[in-house]
């Protein structure tokens, strides 16, 4: 939940939101985290109607950078911060997004 994340993993999760509501006009699209940290890695640009500009983009990298992970989406504690060594673990198997 965001109330449980530190104002530097809370900022990540609301941008990430954010992003989400420009492709889908959905606060958590069921595979934003995938599809961003794509974007992150220079692998894709679009995830939905959403084209993301180089300020999004420097923005999410900052963001994550500065919290030391990334940001999932678990149903029963919503939006929880993942430490990135975790995050890119899971990324490696994780199922791709739609588009």
């Amino acid at each position: 939940m965001l109330e449980d994340l530190t104002p530097e993993q809370r900022a990540l999760a609301e941008l990430m939101e954010e992003l989400s509501e420009l492709a889908y006009c959905a606060t958590w699209m069921g595979t934003l985290e995938v599809a961003l940290w794509e974007m992150v890695l220079g692998r894709r640009r679009r995830f939905g109607r959403l084209e993301i500009s180089a300020e999004q983009l420097e923005r999410l990298r900052a963001l994550a950078a500065a919290c030391g992970g990334w940001i999932v989406f678990d149903r029963q504690r919503e939006e929880t911060f993942v430490p990135r060594a975790e995050w890119e673990r899971r990324f490696a198997v994780a199922e791709p997004p739609l588009d």
